[in-house]
């Protein structure tokens, strides 16, 4: 086993000074819009391709669930893919799967060509999501002001679920289903328009690519988001989740054992030993657990219990949507002062208390009885969004932002899927449950995703925790090079000396 020696760098001095950070910022921006816009417009017009398609509940289950499997699998693989061939171009190369997804959606007359048209797409997210952090991080080198920069990626993130059952409603009240889809190509288009004209190649050839590492990420993580997914619906103990689980296990433990091996790995995960940074990617999960888990149960209650249509629907959510966008750019502006892991701590913690007023919704409670849940519930995931993605990315060493666009985003992903799987089984089998008890569906349903949401309570309160342990470890862990260079003065070093070798050793006590 040979080590690379040469500097990542060095390697990218070539062809990183082309890049503006204005443009490189639009370009991610229109990007990762895109990605959660087809999450929340397959949601909003999931009734309408039942209905125009014939098809069964078991099938409606994997139209929005095949685009998550996909990003969230290949979401990882993509981001060292950008490092070592460009994250220009693996941007573009996702920008234009997305565009075809869109597309084959735009065409579908069956459950075949819909569940590609999501395959399609899924994989587009998966390339611009950590293509399009890595342009960022790469471009922005300040560290407060790249934490500024991917608060307004975050923001965007929103954004693209507040505009998605908008736009649903929209295309179900004067077309069909198959218009709401035409935005996403649109703005792909658009994306790669800037990419192309503004944006300068950057790569770092050193990284090697790593195939054994992205073959056992891929299948291990396609393997455990199916047993995610398809467990929620069919248990968790039957034959096929089970062989899913198992499989998936060997092979995430096959992946360790190769990315451990390598000199090169396409994760470190010795970066792992640090611990503020597998909390970073664990508060990272968290946000979009809570975020994207929440907001289905929202749109589910507000149309199955209140009746309210698609467009409806996504004219009550931009209370919570546009507090999430507001507060994203606070962050990024706040991160400067604060730091991260303040902001983490506030936001995860307005977060489990917007939720925990959604809660105790009543079948008839109108908007303004919930319309404080969704605007706190958007603040806190908001404030604490861009933050959980700073503070991972900033451990990643530079030449290697693909690598932390991707392990972060795969975190976000997995968190993202873990949310709507468990919080949706809970709302299936408590409604159930309650129905016995219940007469009245709508109070049976409501009982459910009251349940369910003091789940997703449980776990933000769970993240605050974390968050705030953190930033106590974080304090303690800096107050050592003071005192370690106290020590040293005392015993008649020079200051400069004494600071320099507190630095060089922070685990020096005086």
């Amino acid at each position: 086993m040979t080590t690379d020696l040469r500097d990542p760098a060095t390697e990218e001095r070539g062809n990183a000074g082309g890049s503006r950070p204005g443009p490189v910022l639009v370009a991610a921006c229109l990007g990762l819009f895109t990605v959660f816009l087809q999450t929340t417009e397959t949601i909003g017009t999931l009734g309408a391709v039942q209905a125009d398609l014939r098809l069964d509940p078991a099938d409606m289950v994997w139209v929005p669930s095949m685009y998550t499997l996909v990003v969230a699998s290949c979401v990882l693989g993509a981001g060292a893919l950008a490092d070592r061939w460009g994250r220009r171009r693996v941007f573009l190369a996702g920008t234009a799967a997305m565009a075809a997804g869109a597309l084959t959606l735009i065409l579908s007359d069956s459950l075949a060509t819909v569940l590609t048209g999501q395959a399609i797409a899924g994989l587009g997210g998966a390339l611009i999501t950590p293509s399009s952090l890595a342009l960022i991080t790469h471009a922005v080198r300040d560290p407060r002001r790249r934490a500024g920069a991917i608060a307004a990626w975050a923001a965007t993130s929103g954004l693209g679920l507040a505009v998605g059952p908008l736009v649903a409603g929209l295309a179900l009240r004067w077309w069909t289903w198959h218009a709401a889809f035409w935005l996403n190509l649109v703005v792909a288009g658009l994306a790669a328009a800037v990419a192309l004209g503004r944006v300068a190649e950057s790569r770092n050839p050193a990284q090697r690519l790593d195939w054994a590492g992205q073959f056992t990420a891929i299948a291990g993580l396609a393997l455990l988001v199916f047993w995610l997914i398809d467990g929620g619906h069919h248990g968790y103990g039957s034959a096929r989740a089970l062989a899913a689980a198992a499989a998936a296990v060997l092979l995430l433990a096959a992946f360790t054992v190769v990315e451990l091996r390598r000199a090169a790995p396409m994760v470190d995960l010795r970066l792992m030993r640090d611990p503020s940074y597998g909390a970073s990617l664990l508060l990272a999960a968290t946000v979009l657990f809570g975020f994207v888990g929440l907001s289905l149960l929202q749109v589910l209650w507000l149309q199955r219990v209140r009746g309210l249509t698609a467009l409806q629907v996504g004219v009550q959510l931009l209370a919570e949507f546009g507090a999430f966008i507001a507060a994203s750019v606070l962050a990024g502006i706040l991160v400067r002062r604060l730091g991260p892991r303040v902001l983490i701590t506030v936001g995860l913690l307005l977060a489990a208390v917007g939720a925990a007023l959604f809660a105790r919704v009543e079948p008839d409670t109108a908007f303004a009885g919930y319309a404080a849940a969704f605007v706190l519930f958007g603040l806190g995931c908001g404030l604490a969004n861009a933050p959980s993605t700073a503070l991972a990315v900033g451990h990643v060493p530079h030449g290697r932002e693909g690598e932390a666009g991707g392990t972060v985003n795969a975190a976000r992903q997995i968190g993202a899927v873990l949310g709507t799987s468990i919080l949706g089984t809970l709302i299936t089998t408590r409604f159930e449950d309650r129905l016995a008890h219940v007469r009245d569906p709508r109070t049976a349903f409501t009982d459910a995703v009251g349940y369910a949401t003091w789940i997703a309570v449980a776990v933000l309160l769970a993240g605050t925790a974390v968050a705030l342990g953190l930033s106590i470890w974080a304090r303690r862990r800096a107050t050592v090079p003071v005192a370690a260079a106290n020590g040293a003065l005392a015993n008649g070093a020079p200051a400069d000396k004494a600071v320099e070798g507190a630095e060089r050793d922070p685990g020096r006590r005086a």
